[in-house]
């Protein structure tokens, strides 16, 4: 049976946005199209999806996810595995929070009205416990410290501040797992030989440069240090690199390759406008 966006996605309880994400990304592709253009699912992509939602409930990442699909579950139980310690770790932190509220609700209960100062010590407590440390993911804490020095060399005071203000804790961590399916698949591309002319290097180029650009927002200050921070980290040695951050030579060259093509394409697009 053939199903519209609209219709898989009821079916699938999922919305329509979800969908069109999902095959933007590669993650579920349509298996046809309409000849107005309008993408068509069948039965046979309900399993692949439920699959996804799965590992996406799980917790994975969907630069992981992408990976268990096309590589198959081989590593599978080794993830689950870490990712159950990652939430272990999780479910500790909101205990410790949990009886920082009981610690704040028996003080606001028997405390003096004047006693302010150990009311908002408690507080304090609690909104630092509650800050996210989905970084300790990605580093060590003597990497984040190189990655920090990187960033005070790299960036003006000025173009550091913007840069800040631009987001939240949720903003940065969404940049890094962007970063991370990225990284996945300029791996994959690289391992499997492809061509950096291809569509779906072009389409990964064309994410790259979109995040970059989201990231600087167009400032020519901010662009300047990401630059000179990336150099900083090259210039790094191997064991100071972040796993996450680390590229070989081949995939730098990769890069290189299907940007150019990309910047040269959209040059002879914009010339015929």
């Amino acid at each position: 049976m053939v199903y519209t966006t609209s219709q898989f996605a009821e079916m699938a309880k999922v919305s329509s946005r979800t969908l069109r994400y999902y095959d933007k990304v590669g993650l579920l592709s349509p298996s046809d199209y309409s000849e107005s253009g309008y993408r068509l699912y069948t039965d046979e992509d309900f399993p692949r999806l439920q699959h996804i939602l799965v590992l996406k409930f799980l917790g994975f990442s969907l630069a992981e996810i992408k990976a268990f699909l096309h590589n198959g579950p081989t590593q599978l139980a080794d993830r689950l595995s870490q990712q159950k310690k990652l939430m272990l770790a999780k479910r500790a932190q909101l205990d410790t929070v949990i009886r920082a509220m009981d610690k704040a609700e028996h003080l606001l209960q028997n405390a003096e009205p004047h006693d302010f100062e150990a009311i908002v010590t408690i507080m304090e407590v609690i909104q630092m416990e509650m800050k996210s440390d989905w970084i300790n993911n990605y580093l060590t804490p003597e990497q984040r410290q190189t990655m920090r020095g990187l960033v005070e060399e790299a960036y003006s005071p000025e173009a550091w501040q913007r840069l800040r203000a631009q987001g939240t804790q949720d903003s940065a961590k969404s940049f890094h797992e962007e970063y991370e399916f990225f990284r996945t698949e300029l791996r994959r591309l690289v391992a499997e030989g492809a061509n950096p002319a291809d569509p779906e290097a072009q389409k990964l180029a064309t994410f790259l440069t979109e995040l970059n650009e989201r990231r600087s927002q167009g400032d020519p200050e901010i662009l300047a240090g990401m630059k000179k921070s990336w150099e900083g980290f090259n210039r790094l040695p191997d064991e100071q690199k972040p796993a996450i951050y680390k590229l070989s030579d081949e995939e730098r060259a990769f890069i290189k390759q299907m940007c150019s093509i990309m910047f040269r394409t959209r040059g002879r697009h914009d010339g015929e406008n």
